[in-house]
């Protein structure tokens, strides 16, 4: 699977939290006022200008005909988040491996890591003590605060660093689609924005394919059709919860996007995403464009007038919002008895949220405790259910990202040491892995096993804020041997299957609404909509309900900000 997740266009901010499943995620940076002229400008550098004068470096020269850059020793602090385990092997190895390469050589990289509970304070610590922290490259979440660190100035742009043949093995690894999938558009207090590239993006699939793992032994047992579809998915549902004492039909965590237009409205110029969600997960905001994607025709919620529909693409007209929160209520019978009580104990059930990549780990623990139970994954969505290509639009990026802090004197270094280590499969494996023949060995072209090693002496790095990158990518053993989740991965890993949203890179200036938004939201986080708490009749009361109270609050201040911050942002876009 090397080389599969070259990027379509794109121009990609670092937004708050994304539905991806590698790190709990949450928007800290909503709302931030902090909209200040930052350092950025000040900071376009090309390489080496940044650390050069420190370390002695030279500019690395992208002609034919200059001088080889020189590297002094120098060694490099790197901060992960989460534990790794034996690296000092690792390293070893790489000292190794680069014992002859006259820039290598130079380049010591010095690792510590911060359990993931303490991490953002950490952070914020560093980005307050600065030079004293002596970090030059650290893992950023999103959740961490990272559009305020671009935006105060705290990180470096390295924007000259890709897209560079000084760099070949950067220029390799991050394409110049992906590159723009890294760029972040920041908005101004004059309302403009400004771009750069102030995080290298931590990923290897686009968004991950989300569905539910289900019995497949009870299907078996009652000669249940293959679930291929809704309707097959339903009946097996409503079999097992007629038939099988103590079990429930729908384990209810992560229920939300079923039966949603989440992925099929965006095919119509009608958008719902993370990222224009601000009024929390229980009342989605769609905003509608035009079919050139460049402007804004309206932006809707539950319970909204004839007159505010009327203004969507076609298809969108009246309330599509309350009609698929009504047709979802099908499933009621099937779910926990108790949701939204103190009892929040679930029986056993027939089906069970999963996003794809979680379905390993989430089928091994169930087979710790009954190892003769069978598994099989749907995807929800049909489009990829039937992997169709362009399927899934969205932002096309992870929330996890490395970051150069404005502050370190040795950037050149890292970039040296990123272009290494993302330069060949070799080097990727060796960070990624471990020691081939010792942590692991090779399954077929794209497949990995892990040894049976002694624990203390296994090799870990949490990859997923450190290695992780689309041009290198090994699947387990575990995959490689199912042909059907083979085939889901090979899938999900296509670049093929995606669109970029014209949304992708917005992040909602709260400051001019910001007690309107917290007014709403506090109504919105007692809906529980997205949990199914009410049948049909009563989701449409409480819906109109809830539309009254948030208009009554600020909502059409809301729609307002929303709608002018975004067109703002298209324009900005669509003028480069």
């Amino acid at each position: 699977m090397k080389n599969q997740f070259l990027k379509k266009t794109m121009a990609l901010a670092l937004a708050g939290a994304m539905t991806l499943s590698m790190a709990a995620c949450g928007n800290d940076d909503a709302g931030n006022d902090s909209q200040t002229e930052s350092k950025q400008s000040e900071q376009q550098e090309s390489p080496a200008e940044s650390s050069g004068e420190a370390s002695g470096e030279e500019t690395p020269d992208q002609g034919s005909e200059a001088e080889a850059p020189q590297m002094e020793d120098t060694t490099i602090k790197i901060r992960v988040m989460n534990e790794f385990k034996n690296l000092d092997k690792v390293l070893a190895k790489y000292e190794e491996m680069t014992a002859d390469d006259p820039i290598m050589s130079k380049i010591h990289p010095e690792f510590e890591w911060i359990a993931g509970g303490d991490y953002k304070d950490k952070l914020q610590t560093a980005m307050l003590d600065r030079e004293s922290s002596g970090i030059d490259l650290m893992f950023c979440g999103g959740w961490h605060g990272l559009t305020s660190f671009i935006q105060n100035g705290d990180l470096k742009d390295v924007s000259s660093y890709f897209n560079n043949d000084a760099f070949p093995g950067l220029k390799n690894a991050f394409s110049e689609d992906f590159v723009q999938a890294m760029t972040s558009y920041i908005r101004q207090e004059d309302g403009s924005y400004q771009n750069g590239i102030y995080g290298i993006n931590l990923a290897t699939f686009y968004e991950d394919s989300r569905g539910f793992m289900y019995r497949e032994d009870l299907r078996k047992k009652y000669d249940c059709a293959p679930i291929t579809d809704e309707a097959s998915l339903l009946e097996f549902v409503k079999t097992v919860q007629e038939n099988e004492e103590g079990m429930i039909g729908v384990s209810l965590w992560n229920f939300f996007r079923l039966d949603s237009p989440w992925y099929s409205a965006k095919h119509d110029h009608v958008y719902t995403q993370d990222n224009v969600n601000i009024l929390g997960d229980q009342t989605w905001i769609w905003v509608g464009l035009s079919d050139d994607n460049k402007t804004v025709l309206n932006a809707v919620v539950p319970g909204d007038s004839e007159e505010e529909f009327a203004k969507m693409p076609a298809g969108y007209q009246d309330d599509f919002i309350t009609a698929y929160i009504q047709d979802r209520t099908k499933w009621n019978p099937y779910l926990n008895p108790n949701r939204g009580g103190t009892d929040t104990v679930e029986k056993p059930a027939a089906i069970a949220y999963s996003a794809l990549s979680e379905y390993e780990s989430k089928v091994k623990t169930a087979l710790e405790t009954n190892p003769d139970e069978e598994y099989g994954f749907y995807v929800i969505e049909d489009a990829q259910r039937n992997m169709e290509a362009g399927a899934v639009v969205c932002d096309m990026a992870t929330n996890n990202w490395l970051v150069v802090p404005e502050w370190s004197e040795n950037t050149d270094a890292v970039m040296y040491f990123l272009d290494w280590m993302f330069g060949s499969q070799e080097a990727h494996d060796l960070f990624e892995l471990g020691i081939q023949g010792e942590d692991w060995e090779a399954v077929g072209e794209d497949g990995y096993k892990k040894l049976d090693i002694d624990e203390n002496l296994a090799y870990s790095m949490p990859t997923y804020s450190f290695t992780q990158n689309p041009t290198y990518i090994r699947v387990s053993e575990f995959v490689s041997e199912n042909s059907e989740i083979k085939s889901r991965y090979d899938y999900m890993y296509d670049p093929s299957t995606y669109e970029l949203s014209p949304l992708a890179g917005f992040v909602f200036d709260a400051t001019n609404v910001e007690t309107q938004i917290a007014n709403v939201s506090a109504l919105s986080n007692e809906l529980q909509l997205t949990i199914s708490m009410y049948d049909a009749e009563e989701a449409a009361q409480k819906i109109q309900q809830w539309h009254e109270d948030a208009t009554a609050v600020g909502l059409e201040e809301i729609r307002a900000e929303l709608i002018s911050q975004i067109q703002a942002f298209l324009d900005a876009k669509n003028a480069n």
